[in-house]
């Protein structure tokens, strides 16, 4: 009788039409039905059967709309917190200086101390980490090739680095070309021993602090894979207000089958001519 309205037979949410049968089938097997009353509360209790392995299936829905999703959430939420640190990794630094501010009350090193926190951030996450060593890659790059860093590179160094390795930083930013190459002979190429010294100190300075990110990078990576499975584990309960709704539901089905169980228990115990009292029915009202 309840077939053709319980259980979903189109679209995506498509249920087993031969699971239901079959469901039938055992419980009219168990409860030996007889009459439209006894077959009817039979049907009653499949109703409830049925219904409630939705609210497992709805419980499992929940729970997969945030976990089929989270690895490419996660994957936006990294990069755009990596790209934000680099935006403000680049803000210019005047902007922070004490004649440049409202608030006269803060003082400078509260306001460079922002600053560090944004380029500190850049060694948290790989986006960040990537463009610290491309900045690098691309300084040995000019000192294989012209024999000294550009004015370009020099001034993205100093304030990636100068809050992580302030030496380092400044060692970078005094990397240029010698001053008689620029002005005096800027064609000609200088020998100097004491300047390819300098350039190979420079050179295995660089090389330092590379091998430090690649250990950071490790360590990143580590760390976003730690925090996703944290998240995953934490996505394992549907949100508060499905939970909320499903367990509401769940109750009312479980109200309605064990009332069903109940009635069809009495009504077979009274068919098979047992003494079985009336139901029991208490009224919580207030009394006037």
């Amino acid at each position: 009788m309840l077939a053709r309205e319980v259980v979903i037979t189109a679209g995506d949410g498509e249920e087993s039409l031969e699971e239901f049968h079959d469901l039938v089938k055992q419980l009219h097997e168990q409860y030996e039905p007889i009459g439209v009353i006894e077959t009817w509360l039979v049907e009653r209790i499949l109703n409830c059967l049925w219904r409630t392995a939705r609210v497992i299936r709805a419980e499992n829905g929940e729970i997969r709309k945030r976990l089929d999703t989270l690895a490419v959430d996660q994957a936006l939420r990294n990069s755009d917190k990596g790209n934000l640190d680099l935006a403000l990794s680049k803000m210019d630094l005047p902007l922070f200086s004490p004649e440049n501010q409202a608030d006269q009350q803060v003082s400078t090193r509260d306001r460079w101390s922002v600053l560090q926190v944004a380029r500190s951030d850049l060694r948290r996450h790989r986006t960040g980490l990537a463009y610290l060593s491309a900045l690098l890659q691309r300084a040995k790059s000019e000192i294989a090739s012209d024999g000294y860093m550009s004015e370009e590179i020099r001034y993205m160094i100093f304030p990636a680095f100068c809050f992580w390795d302030f030496l380092f930083a400044r060692t970078c930013l005094n990397a240029g070309p010698a001053e008689e190459r620029m002005e005096d002979r800027p064609s000609e190429k200088i020998v100097d021993p004491q300047t390819d010294e300098k350039r190979a100190a420079v050179v295995a300075a660089i090389d330092d602090r590379l091998r430090k990110i690649s250990l950071f990078k490790d360590l990143a990576t580590e760390r976003e894979s730690l925090e996703s499975d944290a998240e995953a584990r934490s996505f394992s309960l549907p949100p508060a207000e499905a939970t909320d709704k499903l367990l509401r539901y769940e109750t009312h089905l479980d109200r309605q089958l064990y009332r069903a169980m109940d009635e069809l228990e009495r009504l077979q115990r009274q068919r098979r001519g047992e003494n079985v009292p009336p139901p029991l029915n208490i009224s919580l009202g207030r009394r006037r």
